[in-house]
């Protein structure tokens, strides 16, 4: 699902002026540019099952944390993210996306060392995907 994720957010062009190709995994790599950027990683992902075993159906729980040093931006981010995934109906590499469904927003304070303190919107988005 990953792999589809960010192959759909990459193809946005609001998401691409606003961070360019800067959505990360799990954590920023030490080696990552400098500017606006996205974390996301999944925090739960059940899988569906019938009687004859997995559906292929998840309802996968992805947090979405934009990072910035202006807190409009850092909440443009996060919000350009959801918007992407909370609309799109359809199958990209391999992965069908059933529906995207806002579960939660929070914002932060700037955190980090002076001069490069960052705001952070978080949001989770519920993505109901067929694998």
């Amino acid at each position: 699902m990953e792999e589809a994720v960010t192959a759909l957010l990459t193809a946005d062009a609001r998401v691409r002026y606003l961070m360019g190709d800067r959505i990360h995994w799990g954590r920023l790599p030490q080696n990552a540019q400098a500017g606006p950027y996205v974390i996301l990683q999944v925090i739960s992902s059940p899988n569906d099952y019938t009687n004859s075993g997995r559906s292929g159906l998840k309802r996968a729980r992805l947090q979405v944390d934009g990072y910035a040093d202006r807190f409009l931006t850092a909440r443009d981010c996060a919000d350009a993210i959801t918007d992407v995934l909370e609309k799109f109906r359809g199958t990209l590499s391999g992965v069908t996306f059933q529906g995207g469904f806002i579960a939660d927003t929070r914002d932060f304070q700037p955190d980090g060392a002076a001069g490069k303190q960052l705001y952070r919107r978080s949001t989770d988005i519920f993505l109901w995907v067929f694998t």
